[in-house]
């Protein structure tokens, strides 16, 4: 029998499965992101769900907070009594298109409390954001 170094062959290499399917995971594709259809606003919600953040801001005022997470956004409003959240979120592209083709982020979602934290409805909070201060 043939001793030589070149005549060895390389030990074969054991992964436990569970490395196999991790490597093979990373590999597959993430289906793109869809973002469902904005739903019909609630009751004095009109002015504010479906529509940007400009919109809000020349509706409402200046926000008390605005924090982005990741792709969303979030604008805080209190006054009147309530403080309101209304969360801003971009369309998905179409698996086609190009990043650039995303339109503005759109409010999505509201909720409203009152100022001791109870749950309070938006277009309620809205309305009386949009009373003037006699």
């Amino acid at each position: 029998m043939d001793r030589s170094p070149a005549a060895k062959t390389p030990p074969s290499i054991k992964l436990p499965p569970l490395i196999i399917a991790m490597v093979l995971a990373g590999c597959a594709t993430t289906p793109p992101v869809v973002m469902a259809p904005i739903p019909p606003p609630g009751p004095g919600m009109e002015r504010v769900i479906g529509h940007d953040v400009a919109n809000a801001i020349a509706l409402l005022g200046k926000p008390g907070l605005d924090r982005s997470e990741g792709p969303g956004r979030v604008l805080q409003f209190a006054r009147s009594g309530c403080i309101l959240d209304v969360y801003y979120y971009p369309d998905a592209p179409a698996p086609s298109a190009r990043s650039a083709d995303v339109g503005p982020p759109l409010a999505r979602y509201a909720e409203a409390r009152t100022l001791d934290g109870k749950s309070q409805d938006a277009g309620k909070c809205v309305a009386a954001m949009l009373t003037p201060v006699r």
